[in-house]
């Protein structure tokens, strides 16, 4: 008989994962990756989209949810890395 392992993806603080971006080993798309699937991953487990979950859950007492503290820097830093990479595309083709 043989054990299937079910490897779970590794969740990082913040810290790690601006460590990584900032030092280079990880990249934007990468990140941004990354960032997508745990996005599906809190979206599937509530059954809900994050962009309906962020709008409902800032400023409520719900918000100090370990999960949905997580749910929310992940969202946030979504768009964050977004950002600053169109910006940084900018900068690279000179239209900014």
């Amino acid at each position: 008989m043989s054990v299937t392992t079910v490897r779970k993806a590794k969740k990082w603080s913040k810290a790690d994962f601006l460590n990584r971006v900032m030092s280079g080993s990880l990249s934007t798309e990468r990140a941004l990756t990354q960032l997508t699937e745990q996005l599906h991953q809190y979206e599937r487990k509530y059954n809900m989209r994050s962009e309906v979950f962020y709008q409902l859950i800032v400023g409520t007492p719900a918000e100090d949810h370990p999960d949905f503290i997580a749910w929310a820097i992940c969202y946030r830093s979504y768009f964050r890395t977004l950002r600053a990479r169109v910006s940084l595309e900018g900068v690279l083709t000179g239209a900014l």
